[in-house]
């Protein structure tokens, strides 16, 4: 072996003790073992003077892990009183200082500064991902609020939390230089194509905000989503080029280090100290100061180091889904590259079979946490990224120059943007083509289960890879990786299975499906002869064109939008280019009709009979809808299925509130349904009311699987369980049918589209 593993040795055990509260007498345990080591020492030695004890590893081990086990101990986090389900009174901040609403909804991280508990404000600064839909000045910094407070698993934040009430602004944040600067670059960016303006602030500082629900589902589903936030890789390209410029000008290799160290500092200081960019800074900082020295093999050791260094000083890292990500795919860059390239360089080109070694060796070490996070394995993850990862060194270096360059010559700046925006609107097209591919998104072995065989199956590819180079015996190095190569088509075999292009046909006899298309609304009505009645068409790119083919629906002889927003009305634009022959377009009062062309309004009171099925439109109220919010102007419509056994009701709620439905019903009190839409994706303030009202034995509901809302809300779904509803939800089902039959409404489901 010619690689030091002692580094991995230290950065396990501080690892460990990160992520895993230690029993004291499992401490004093390993205590005696760790004794009992170092006292092995001081025996005589009969081995070479140079040699390394073999238990040298276990010693390093124990040291990192008592290490941060102990200043664990010392460390007593603020957390809330219960770990269950709550609402408070707390006073928040967000962490970015002028955080922008998309369409009306501020997310982001933030923390509650002070709750209120017996009668008294406690000072306690707990992480939680914040969602608010109320308006706010923009540049808000302290404000109160109610609450809804949902315990999240593990990562940067300890909390799902809601806003419940209008908040009230306490304090404005005080912008910095450093924000000043980002509006004047995210202002100049205005002329660029729409990929570009959303994706440049983001692979430059981290500035997520700009994008929008389809392209950060496009990203995330490409195996993209990392170039839009600061990582190692950003920083370390960052210093790689501010070095090389230093080199250029023959500054000597010591002073180049501290300006390029003190380049990495100024970017930390404007991107902001948080944990995750202190994290990348460190280890950039250190990958190229290992460069510096020209010695490849200290890479491991150091970054070993870094990374305990960051463990013991803050560690609630050892839990963080992004610390994680970092140091895998940096370990895996180091120790599993080399190796492939000598086997990818047989049949590649030396410049793409280390991209490609590089692109491989990142997602072999970081397919555990991938999974962990959202069950899903990115089919074309590695193609996307060999394609846009020769582009990222002209978007930082230009695009950091244009980011300097944007407040003293803002002309010049805004041509030169140009340079970097192509490639940029590149990559986010990149995202959303290969995202509309068959089978982008894989499933995997859900839970627990597939947690272990991700973890299983990453080791073993690294142990044999690793192996395979550093052994110099070449009948255990080819068998090595041979078994590399076997354990491959066996993944293969695993995320491409026979069926990926085979679908199972939709018989025709189905009454209403409901379409998965993300975090959004789509239901059809089958008419009959391949023809339908679509209720919302989905976010952009959500693929309800892709249902409906899959429906066998080529004609849509009504559109109905029921409200504005663009989880609704989105994907229209895919629509009306799909060639689905669609008849009328409709649309609520309250809409503007601009937006779509040829639409028409529909009004309360309205009905139409098709064959058996006829409908009547109920909300909303055309005055009342003109000063409304959107979601209150949704189309609410009561659907009736004429069978010879009786009429079977389907009740679409839109996403119409609370308030404005408790109105809707008093003017038009409803009898049972069969079936209900839920009103707003089962979020909480569509209100139970109608489900109580309606009292339905099917309750639908069209959620994003793993949405940032919370949807649906508890409240919902205990509604629905009260008055005895089987509930369908598109995050857990895909595409639901329903039909009626004699016995009841029956129930299938397609599942989750290949995307």
């Amino acid at each position: 072996m010619n690689t030091d593993f002692r580094g991995l040795w230290l950065l396990a055990g501080a690892w460990m003790a990160a992520s895993f509260t230690m029993p004291p007498a499992l401490l004093v345990a390993l205590i005696v073992v760790l004794g009992l080591l170092l006292a092995l020492l001081l025996r005589r030695r009969h081995d070479g003077a140079h040699s390394t004890p073999w238990f040298t590893g276990p010693i390093v081990l124990l040291l990192g892990l008592l290490a941060v086990s102990f200043l664990g101990t010392t460390h007593s986090p603020c957390t809330l009183p219960s770990g269950s389900e709550q609402q408070r009174r707390a006073i928040l901040s967000f962490e970015d200082s002028s955080p922008k609403p998309v369409e009306g909804v501020f997310k982001g991280s933030a923390s509650i500064q002070r709750y209120w508990r017996d009668d008294a404000w406690v000072q306690c600064e707990v992480p939680v991902y914040l969602t608010v839909e109320y308006p706010m000045p923009v540049q808000t910094g302290e404000f109160e609020t109610i609450v809804s407070l949902q315990p999240a698993d593990a990562g940067t934040f300890a909390w799902w939390a809601r806003a419940t009430s209008e908040p009230k602004v306490i304090s404005l944040a005080k912008l910095t230089a450093a924000d000043y600067l980002k509006q004047r670059f995210t202002h100049s960016l205005q002329d660029l194509p729409s990929n570009a303006r959303a994706l440049l602030p983001g692979m430059l500082y981290g500035d997520r905000s700009g994008q929008d629900e389809e392209l950060s589902t496009a990203m995330k589903t490409s195996g993209l989503s990392h170039l839009t936030a600061v990582s190692g890789s950003n920083i370390a390209l960052l210093a790689a080029i501010v070095l090389s410029l230093l080199r250029v000008f023959s500054i000597a290799r010591i002073p180049s280090a501290v300006l390029m160290i003190g380049a990495v500092a100024l970017f930390t200081w404007f991107v902001g100290p948080d944990p995750s960019v202190l994290r990348a800074s460190l280890m950039g900082s250190i990958a190229v100061l290992s460069l510096l020295a020209g010695r490849g093999q200290v890479s491991l050791g150091i970054l070993s180091l870094s990374a305990t260094i960051l463990l013991l000083v803050d560690p609630g890292l050892g839990v963080e889904p992004a610390f994680a990500l970092s140091v895998l795919a940096t370990l895996g860059i180091i120790m599993l590259s080399p190796a492939l390239t000598e086997i990818f360089i047989q049949f590649l080109p030396s410049w793409l079979a280390e991209l490609t070694a590089i692109c491989c060796a990142a997602q072999f070490t970081c397919l555990p946490v991938i999974i962990a996070l959202n069950s899903n394995f990115s089919l074309y993850s590695l193609p996307t990224n060999l394609v846009v990862g020769p582009l990222l060194p002209l978007i930082t270096a230009v695009g950091m120059v244009c980011l300097l360059l944007c407040t003293p010559l803002p002309s010049v700046a805004h041509i030169l943007l140009w340079v970097p925006g192509l490639p940029a609107e590149l990559i986010g097209r990149t995202a959303h083509f290969s995202a509309q591919l068959p089978g982008a998104a894989r499933p995997w072995p859900t839970g627990l289960p597939g947690i272990i065989l991700a973890i299983f199956l990453a080791t073993v590819l690294c142990i044999l890879l690793i192996t395979g180079r550093e052994t110099e015996q070449v009948r255990i190095r080819h068998v090595s990786l041979g078994l590399a190569g076997a354990l491959l088509v066996f993944v293969a075999a695993l995320v491409l299975p026979a069926t990926l292009f085979y679908r199972v046909p939709v018989d025709s006899d189905w009454n209403i499906a409901m379409c998965d298309v993300g975090q959004g609304d789509a239901l059809v009505i089958n008419l009959g002869n391949h023809q339908g009645w679509l209720i919302d068409a989905g976010p952009p790119d959500s693929g309800v064109v892709q249902c409906l083919r899959r429906l066998n629906i080529n004609e849509l002889p009504t559109v109905f939008i029921t409200h504005s927003h663009a989880d609704h009305f989105g994907g229209v634009v895919q629509l009306e280019s799909s060639g689905i022959k669609i008849g009328r377009r409709v649309v609520s009062a309250g809409f503007d009709i601009n937006k779509w062309p040829g639409a028409e309004v529909i009004a309360s009171g309205f009905s139409q009979t098709y064959g058996s099925i006829s409908y009547q439109v109920l909300g909303p109220d055309s005055r009342a809808a003109k000063t409304a919010e959107p979601n209150d102007t949704s189309l609410v419509m009561r659907f009736h299925f004429h069978r010879a056994t009786g009429n079977i009701d389907f009740f679409a709620a839109g996403d119409m509130e609370t308030e404005a439905m408790h109105q809707l019903l008093q003017k038009f009190p409803q009898g049972p349904a069969a079936v209900l839409k839920a009103s707003h994706h089962g979020a909480r303030n569509g209100g139970t009311e109608i489900i109580e009202d309606i009292s339905p034995e099917v309750l639908l509901i069209s959620d994003g699987k793993d949405n940032s809302y919370g949807h649906p809300h508890p409240e919902t779904l205990k509604a629905a369980q009260e008055v005895g509803a089987k509930v369908f939800r598109t995050d857990q089902s895909g595409t639901v049918l329903l039909t009626f039959a004699e016995q009841g409404v029956l129930s299938s489901s397609l599942g989750s589209p290949v995307r």
